[in-house]
């Protein structure tokens, strides 16, 4: 199966069909049932919320998808470049945060104390220039096939070559191992306030060629 993908630069056409397959792929992850506990709410609510996210990244150049041979999306990595690792306020609302936040109100508001704690715990873990892995998920039926290893390496091979950190977070052990495993290293770790889920967050140092 891997040998017939195409690992690529994110297309206009390709925004829906790649945040459908976020609101997949996060649909049991701790913090998408943080902003979402309703299980038919949830993959709504989500794909609603992220496709904001998506598009702010898109200008820098940084967000891959994974495709198939019929073109179909199977994962996506939104890469934020050094110097632009947390969106401001107006590039979200370019992004069409608002229509967001008006079409998931309460998720939005579930969502906004948990955000505001990981820029608290991003501040606290890194200083300096450094690049942010802000969402990285495979279609579920693909996730154990080597998609994600693929798309998150020609990700670091962009990293490697600019000389750039990685910063991320992730709300999973099984994440963690995941992570380690492709050079990153836990440096901070929290609990979301108002529940008792963990966060982590890792740093991956740019390898030299």
């Amino acid at each position: 199966m891997t040998d017939e993908l195409v690992i690529r630069g994110i297309r206009p056409d390709d925004v829906g069909p790649a945040c459908d397959v976020l609101s997949r792929a996060f649909y049991d992850d701790p913090g998408a049932l943080i902003v979402e506990p309703d299980p038919d709410r949830r993959r709504a609510a989500c794909r609603a919320l992220f496709e904001p996210v998506v598009r702010q990244a898109i200008p820098f150049g940084r967000v891959l998808v994974v495709a198939d041979a019929d073109g179909a999306i199977l994962g996506i990595a939104t890469f934020l470049p050094a110097g632009h690792d947390t969106a401001s306020a107006e590039e979200m609302e370019a992004a069409g945060l608002l229509d967001a936040l008006a079409a998931a109100p309460d998720a939005a508001a579930r969502m906004g104390p948990m955000v505001d704690y990981l820029e608290e715990q991003h501040a606290r873990a890194i200083d300096g220039p450094h690049a942010r892995l802000e969402f990285f998920g495979v279609e579920p039926t693909a996730q154990g096939s080597g998609v994600g290893s693929r798309l998150i390496a020609a990700g670091h091979a962009t990293l490697d070559a600019t000389r750039e950190r990685c910063y991320l977070e992730t709300f999973t052990t099984t994440n963690v191992a995941f992570y380690e495993r492709r050079g990153y290293r836990v440096v901070i770790e929290g609990i979301v306030p108002g529940t008792d889920i963990p966060v982590w967050g890792l740093i991956r140092e740019a390898k030299a060629g």
